[in-house]
């Protein structure tokens, strides 16, 4: 009976250390549920973040909930921003910090059917192009490259504008508008696709951001997250099926119209993005990337402060 009573003491001791020594952290993305998140949907459905001893809270996420506001009012402690959105933040006052480098290049294009016969940056010219306000950088730098003056309009979340021919060409994203379009019936030729990153004004997006002062307090909870965090891409480009199972989950959760179909097809259009020879490119930020966002953004107007040393920016907790 001793011996017993003795195990149960044990026991109990174990469990109350292990909940003592579980952390805490909230999590923002910065759109709605869907492939772009998959590698965390997918580890915090594996357990392993708590496996790890994180307890994580992936917060609601859409346009109500935008990343960058969010990390700034301390409701979340880790967020995935664009990297134009945290030197935003730090031109604000917000002392955020990259502590990994998701997605090294940048995505973005300006789509334009066929017939329009838009080819080339200078025929943009006096068209109507549309742009979403909040990334609205990298499109006027290479407006600005080519000295071309289009009229520009705002974008709303689908491509509707485009397909019905309201604009001449509009923003997307390789991973998302882009194959929305393929979705809609469009094939391949039918479009014109101009990548910014081509004419030098592409910039990294997604990273992993938290404030310096949870940096400074919470290393461990933080670097914990970002190493279960790129095990879950890892294991969700390996297990494309599972990843979108677990991206499906939050996307009925949230009431989100889409489907398996463009799931699929949005995490096969992010795998070049995050891999280079099947292995991730991450969690580095690349200092010429810095600079460059920078200087783009310090051109343009958008910073005016001189930014803090890439040093104090960017901080690996992996190595």
């Amino acid at each position: 009976m001793h011996r017993v009573l003795a195990l149960a003491a044990v026991l109990l001791l174990c469990a109350s250390t292990a909940l003592a020594d579980t952390q805490t952290l909230r999590f923002q993305p910065h759109w709605v549920p869907q492939a772009q998140f998959a590698g965390f949907y997918l580890a915090k459905e594996m357990g392993w973040y708590q496996d790890a001893g994180l307890e994580l809270e992936i917060l609601p996420h859409g346009a109500e909930h935008p990343a960058p506001a969010t990390l700034a009012r301390q409701e979340a402690d880790v967020a995935l921003l664009y990297l134009t959105q945290a030197l935003e933040l730090r031109e604000q006052g917000v002392d955020v910090v990259n502590v990994a480098q998701l997605i090294q290049d940048s995505s973005l294009v300006l789509v334009s059917l066929a017939e329009s016969g838009i080819l080339v940056p200078e025929d943009l010219d006096g068209q109507r192009v549309s742009r979403w306000a909040s990334f609205s950088l990298q499109p006027e730098a290479l407006f600005r490259t080519y000295g071309v003056h289009p009229d520009t309009v705002d974008q709303g979340a689908t491509m509707a504008a485009l397909r019905t021919g309201a604009v001449a060409a509009a923003t997307a994203t390789r991973y998302n508008e882009l194959v929305e379009l393929y979705l809609s019936g469009l094939d391949p030729d039918e479009i014109e696709v101009m990548p910014l990153e081509d004419h030098g004004v592409g910039l990294a997006e997604d990273g992993i951001y938290v404030l310096e002062s949870t940096l400074r307090e919470r290393p461990e909870a933080v670097r914990t997250f970002v190493e279960v965090s790129l095990r879950g891409w890892e294991y969700a480009f390996a297990h494309p099926d599972a990843a979108v199972d677990a991206v499906m989950d939050r996307v009925i959760q949230a009431g989100e119209p889409t489907n398996r179909a463009h799931q699929r097809l949005m995490l096969e259009a992010l795998r070049p993005l995050y891999l280079e020879d099947e292995a991730l490119r991450g969690p580095h930020l690349d200092r010429q990337d810095y600079q460059l966002a920078v200087s783009l953004m310090r051109n343009l107007g958008h910073l005016e402060w001189e930014p803090v040393p890439y040093e104090q920016f960017h901080q690996d907790v992996t190595q």
